[in-house]
């Protein structure tokens, strides 16, 4: 009985993850090109671009713009080694050698942190999972953070970058309740960590590492470079402590689709269809608003109005969708959920005659009138927060 239940859920999970990757095709997201052995290569439509685009800006904020003595750095994809042109599987090491500038920087002044951002390329894939969507890409976008505080205060922090991070992957979840962090992990003496994990169709899978690494790594370093590392507090010299979280955008992107995938049904016509939608965060969504017109009668005249309209709200940051399809306003609907635009603002004959506009929102799908002098205002202040 308990097989039976366990292989029912399978087929189930495997059914819901052939969906998410048909709509994820179909909404110009993302595509798999091909496998290459355990890896495979991925093309990124317009909104799949758009939405890693936001995810990453806010991955860097969390951990680069919000954050005080926080330094970004950068180094080449190859390996510092003595054999050619190879390719560089994590940005840890090369994070690290910026130490020593760092130091110098701060006056060897604790606590600070160093972060990168670039491409990696994986030796092996991060899931024990198999056919997992983007986990298994070949070319990776990976960010690390590296924290120097002094030991007496390593717990304390390591404790804080657990819950920091874990707030953050709440914060723009769909459902907060299938974000968790794993139990803390002794792996030696001076080692401990943790993992952010998501509930994916294949199972709870890890997104992100939170590592305590002791003082060993900038010892090494210190030994390699024969440069002096050490920290002094009053006329006690130490070495800094080293607490790394790192994480790879495609393993994120795909965290943040799977958690927005919902399914529910829409009304076209006098029918009731089932039908898929994205339930993003308006902050992740790849577009903020869809302009759609609802009139076939002046419709240059409307045209005019959503060109305004776009560029306007364009100059303004939000990025919009304008669509110019034979799709009924209904079927736009249902598209614009299944890309998970938060508003779709719909242009009629009305609009010309007195500056109304209706407004939907995808999560309550309910219209509302307004002004199209609102309109800018009133998305800036629903998108941000």
């Amino acid at each position: 009985m308990f097989l039976m239940r366990v292989l029912t859920m399978a087929k189930a999970s495997l059914a819901q993850m052939e969906k998410i990757i048909s709509l994820l095709h179909k909404s110009s997201f993302v595509k798999r090109n091909r496998n290459r052995g355990k890896f495979s290569s991925y093309t990124f439509g317009p909104a799949g671009v758009l939405t890693s685009r936001n995810l990453n800006q806010l991955l860097w904020d969390s951990l680069v713009t919000s954050q005080i003595d926080t330094y970004p750095v950068e180094n080449s994809v190859f390996r510092n080694t003595d054999e050619p042109k190879q390719l560089r599987s994590n940005l840890s090491q090369g994070t690290l050698k910026h130490l020593p500038d760092i130091l110098q920087l701060v006056n060897y002044t604790l606590p600070f942190a160093i972060v990168q951002r670039g491409q990696t390329f994986p030796e092996s894939l991060a899931t024990q999972y198999e056919d997992t969507f983007l986990f298994d890409s070949s070319v990776q976008t990976s960010i690390v953070l590296q924290y120097f505080c002094s030991p007496s205060s390593a717990l304390q922090s390591f404790d804080q970058w657990i819950q920091q991070r874990l707030l953050w992957w709440r914060k723009y979840a769909s459902d907060p309740a299938q974000i968790s962090c794993s139990e803390l992990e002794t792996l030696n003496e001076n080692t401990s960590r943790a993992f952010i994990q998501c509930q994916f169709p294949w199972g709870q899978d890890n997104v992100e590492e939170i590592i305590s690494r002791g003082s060993n790594p900038v010892s090494d370093l210190q030994e390699t470079t024969k440069v002096k590392l050490q920290c002094a507090n009053g006329n006690k010299s130490y070495t800094p402590h080293l607490i790394e979280c790192s994480t790879v955008l495609e393993h994120c992107l795909m965290a943040c689709l799977c958690d927005a995938y919902t399914e529910s049904t829409a009304q076209t016509g006098k029918k009731s269809l089932p039908t898929e939608k994205l339930n993003l965060h308006p902050k992740i969504a790849p577009y903020k608003l869809s302009i759609v017109s609802s009139s076939k009668s002046r419709s240059n005249e409307i045209q005019e109005v959503a060109s305004y309209l776009n560029k306007d709200l364009r100059n303004a940051g939000i990025d919009v969708f304008h669509a110019k399809d034979s799709l009924s306003v209904e079927d736009q609907f249902i598209r614009n959920d299944m890309m998970g635009l938060p508003y779709t603002a719909i242009l009629s004959e009305g609009t010309l005659d007195s500056g109304t506009i209706e407004l939907r929102n995808k999560d309550t799908t309910l219209k509302e009138k307004i002004h199209l002098t609102q309109l800018k205002e009133i998305i800036l202040k629903n998108i941000d927060f």
